[in-house]
């Protein structure tokens, strides 16, 4: 091994077996396959799996996160002679930018997630080498580190032979696909959301400073879409969210 590389050989019928499995993970992948970038997370990051994630509520999370945008672009144009309503005011905004937060993870439509959990469905992407051992091996592959990826290698497989080890991680890797959806969305985003910012937009270009407007706007921020919707969706992802958290 040189010192930023690690280089073996495989026979034709491998090379086939690997390109195969190029081929299958560029067709459902965002990105595509790199055999080095998916040998060094498996033997400096222990992950083996690779799930495709497809998000079913896509739309939904997207006009989720603009109501909730919208919520901070005209709430933040609220003023109050009361300092105790401006309090409210700044709390809620706050909130409204955690829950911000909260979505932005959840906004995509599909998602290459890297993960050490094996999932406890069955992957669709499986290619081990075969035992060909009585062809020649002509095809060179070579993995490229940086110099502390180098270094970590090396001490975490000293005595390793890279051919083997090479061969362990087409054993393990697998790819699966899911589509997650969450049941709790469209019932979250009932009509009274968005009432509440129709009313926030009106109250901003009508210039109404009704402080009763604020209040019962307030009121909804903080009591049903703080302390049961907002957590309701995110409870509905918590499937995904979990595949997310395990790929860090």
């Amino acid at each position: 091994m040189s010192k930023y590389k690690a280089s073996t050989r495989l026979t034709e019928i491998n090379a086939e077996q690997i390109e195969q499995l190029r081929r299958e993970y560029n067709q459902l992948s965002v990105s595509k396959f790199s055999l080095s970038e998916a040998f060094k997370q498996y033997a400096l990051q222990n992950r083996s799996y690779v799930v495709i994630a497809k998000n079913g509520n896509f739309e939904e999370f997207s006009k989720y996160n603009q109501m909730l945008a919208n919520l901070c672009t005209n709430l933040s144009q609220f003023k109050s002679s009361d300092p105790e309503i401006n309090r409210r005011i700044n709390n809620t905004l706050r909130n409204l930018i955690k829950m911000k937060l909260d979505v932005s993870r959840l906004r995509f439509k599909t998602l290459e997630i890297k993960t050490s959990t094996k999932p406890d469905f069955a992957a669709i992407i499986n290619s081990s080498l075969f035992d060909d051992s009585h062809s020649e091996r002509k095809k060179q592959y070579t993995i490229s580190f940086t110099e502390k990826e180098c270094s970590e290698y090396k001490e975490k497989f000293p005595k390793q032979d890279f051919y083997n080890l090479l061969r362990n991680f087409f054993d393990e890797f697998s790819v699966y696909e899911k589509e997650f959806t969450n049941p709790s969305l469209n019932l979250a985003l009932d009509n009274n959301l968005v009432k509440c910012g129709e009313a926030a937009n009106a109250y901003v270009v009508e210039k109404k400073h009704s402080e009763a407007i604020i209040k019962n706007i307030l009121d909804y921020l903080q009591g049903a879409l703080s302390e049961k919707i907002h957590p309701n969706i995110i409870k509905g992802s918590a499937d995904l969210i979990a595949f997310i958290d395990g790929a860090k």
